[in-house]
């Protein structure tokens, strides 16, 4: 069962509010002619399950949404490269969520990781394999 919203008229971007890349990836995305539901990471929290979601929808695993580099995580963390399992990855995330990697953006069943706010335009065109062909 799953707890996330997956609507294909709605796109759905999870950003930090407070990182150049967010505000962009959000301000692209309410561009577009699609109804957009942006989730500030530092006014809503995910829950454990709403990340692990997230995760497999984009094929990766929790740990990969988590920017090892970031400020805050090198201060919990230190210096170097931490193997964090899922359970630890989702903690991070549920109480440093600005530890993101990159913004999220999730439509119907689509996800993907917003590295540019261009990268966003592949889930703004409707899959058109189901459009009959005259």
């Amino acid at each position: 069962m799953s707890v996330l919203a997956k609507n294909q008229r709605q796109l759905t971007v999870y950003y930090d509010s407070k990182s150049e890349l967010g505000k962009k990836v959000r301000a692209h995305a309410e561009s577009s002619k699609l109804k957009v539901l942006p989730v500030d990471l530092l006014q809503s929290n995910l829950t454990g399950t709403e990340w692990a979601e997230v995760a497999e929808l984009l094929g990766v695993t929790v740990d990969q949404l988590i920017d090892q580099d970031h400020p805050i995580f090198k201060e919990i963390y230190g210096e170097k490269h931490v193997e964090l399992d899922e359970n630890d990855a989702i903690k991070v995330l549920e109480k440093n969520p600005e530890t993101l990697v990159f913004p999220i953006g999730i439509r119907g069943n689509r996800a993907i990781q917003v590295k540019q706010s261009n990268d966003l335009k592949s889930l703004f065109d409707t899959d058109t394999g189901e459009i009959p062909q005259p």
